[in-house]
């Protein structure tokens, strides 16, 4: 594939001035005739400083390389991309150039580690749902569990440089798997009309604590609080779709949604559990009592308006859903 046609200064300048009073790409590339690979070259376009007394210690080769080795490695330090490449500049240098690259180092988001078989019943599911009206969307009791740690984990944290707005590609993530820890379980559900109650699960959830939990607690809301047909959601834990609890929803003539395995990201309630945990982060209770105090007051606290929007927010994750393998296949042959 050819270069792009060169931009020159004053193409530049129009280009990020038409860019700045809001109009689009293709409005920009009818004005000025010119491609969007153009538009994008002259948007990153920096020219260097210039330099009083020392000169500039890396060569445009040099930063090109540092800036490839970084790409093609996300996790690599500056310190191992100088000695990588035998530099003769400081590690300050090498993140100097990376910065200039936009290439800024963050923590890492920690997603699932997803099988084949996984990615392929997310995208079958965000398929099916993403033209669901809203309106169906709005009839769904929305449950989870979820661990509360009282301290936040310790240990030397992981960094990776990435370019901006890719946070959730998969070669800057960290896969995690579920695992104990110093903490409290909860299990919640919510709704568009707002948040159900909260329960504090004493001890190990087994198939028989769950099913105590959808009799005594979430199907007296669900009867008070839900519309007249509703749906029940919940993932695919072995608890969740054992033989007792199956039987109990047929008993109690319960629709249970199919919701594919390792989604978190695609419920909603996860959200709340994020809000939840940045609370206790600020509050800093001392003990486990006071940590479930803390939840329960965060839980109470969470608005009717935070639920419609996460609620309505459905068909955009299944957008992002389906379009999730595409954006991977072009970062893969970029």
């Amino acid at each position: 594939m050819g270069r792009s046609r060169h931009c020159s200064e004053e193409q530049r300048t129009l280009i990020k001035k038409l860019i700045g009073e809001g109009k689009t790409y293709k409005e920009v590339q009818k004005i000025i005739g010119c491609s969007a690979k153009m538009i994008s070259n002259a948007l990153k376009w920096r020219a260097k400083p210039e330099t009083r007394g020392r000169k500039w210690k890396t060569t445009i080769k040099m930063d090109r390389r540092i800036t490839r080795m970084a790409k093609a490695q996300p996790m690599i330090s500056s310190r191992m991309i100088k000695d990588s490449l035998e530099l003769p500049v400081s590690t300050v240098t090498v993140r100097r150039r990376l910065c200039e690259a936009n290439l800024f180092t963050r923590i890492p988001r920690k997603v699932p580690l997803l099988k084949k078989r996984h990615v392929q019943k997310r995208l079958q599911f965000a398929k099916e749902h993403i033209n669901w009206p809203k309106e169906k969307w709005r009839n769904i009791l929305w449950t989870d569990e979820s661990k509360v740690v009282l301290f936040g984990s310790k240990g030397r944290r992981q960094f990776v440089r990435r370019p901006p707005n890719s946070e959730f590609k998969p070669q800057y993530t960290v896969k995690t798997v579920k695992r104990g820890g110093a903490s409290i379980m909860i299990w919640a559900c919510f709704s568009y009309y707002g948040v159900g109650p909260i329960y504090r699960i004493p001890g190990i959830m087994d198939q028989f604590a769950y099913v105590k939990i959808l009799e005594e607690v979430m199907l007296p809301y669900a009867e008070e609080d839900m519309p007249l047909k509703w749906v029940f959601q919940q993932d695919d834990d072995p608890k969740h779709t054992s033989k007792r609890a199956k039987s109990w929803f047929q008993t109690n003539k319960i629709n249970v949604m199919e919701w594919p395995a390792q989604s978190p990201n695609l419920n909603p309630i996860k959200n709340l559990w994020g809000d939840i945990k940045n609370t206790v982060s600020e509050a800093k209770p001392r003990n486990v009592n006071e940590l479930w105090n803390v939840v329960k007051e965060s839980w109470s606290g969470i608005t009717a308006e935070r639920c419609h929007m996460l609620v309505d927010s459905m068909p955009h994750r299944c957008e992002a859903k389906v379009l999730e393998p595409m954006k991977v296949t072009a970062s893969t042959r970029s």
